[in-house]
């Protein structure tokens, strides 16, 4: 009896999710009322408050999704080198929270009880840094005094100041990607040793020229 209650819980929070999934994908976060949200989910809302008691409440439940599906996809990854693996994982954080941006924008934008950084996605990607970090150290790919914690912080602080910006439609998601990709190469060039250098610099010309033809883009557009 208490095993079907459970599964019927989880399957009413399943549907709350998608319903809330598809209102903000499709008309933002104001479209997202708790009454409009509880007709989608065919519920009435004194039930829907006993699962999730306000909206924020089910913006977090969708990171906290979104962060289950960010380590899936790194336990997918087919790269194999430290390095490879450490701009993978920002790339699939910023591919996860990109995903439907209707869904992803609300998600990211920082709110007056939510700092930058402090999320689920945010944490699962500073684990799984970490970890690609200290692995890179141990091949002597970096320099022994390096804070692997705080090396990882520093690389997501930056997605943190290009995510709400995008968030906003500052800025749109290859901008994101190609400004958050270059500081990470940056990150890893400052920290590696002397054996590691050359194909980090490589990488660090790749990555620039990029951003160039980036940046010309974007003054064509302006002018």
């Amino acid at each position: 009896m208490a095993g079907r209650r459970e599964l019927n819980m989880r399957r009413r929070k399943r549907r709350i999710l998608e319903a809330a999934t598809k209102l903000i994908s499709n008309g933002g976060v104001e479209a997202c009322t708790m009454r409009e949200l509880a007709r989608k989910a065919r519920l009435d809302v004194t039930t829907l408050y006993n699962y999730y008691g306000s909206k924020e409440e089910i913006l977090e439940a969708l990171r906290r999704s979104g962060a289950r599906k960010l380590e899936r996809r790194i336990g997918q990854l087919e790269e194999t080198e430290p390095f490879d693996r450490i701009r993978a994982i920002v790339d699939l954080m910023l591919g996860v929270r990109e995903s439907p941006p209707g869904l992803a924008r609300p998600i990211n934008q920082p709110g007056p009880r939510r700092r930058p950084g402090n999320g689920p996605i945010e944490g699962v990607a500073r684990v799984h840094l970490e970890a690609e970090l200290r692995q890179a150290a141990a091949d002597g790919d970096l320099v022994p005094s390096v804070d692997i914690e705080q090396l990882a912080l520093v690389m997501l602080g930056h997605a943190h100041v290009w995510l709400p910006l995008w968030a906003r439609r500052v800025v749109d998601a290859e901008e994101t990607a190609a400004r958050v990709g270059y500081f990470v190469s940056l990150c890893l060039l400052a920290a590696a040793t002397d054996a590691a250098r050359p194909r980090l610099e490589q990488e660090m010309l790749e990555s620039q020229s990029r951003l160039a033809a980036l940046d010309a883009e974007l003054e064509v557009a302006a002018g």
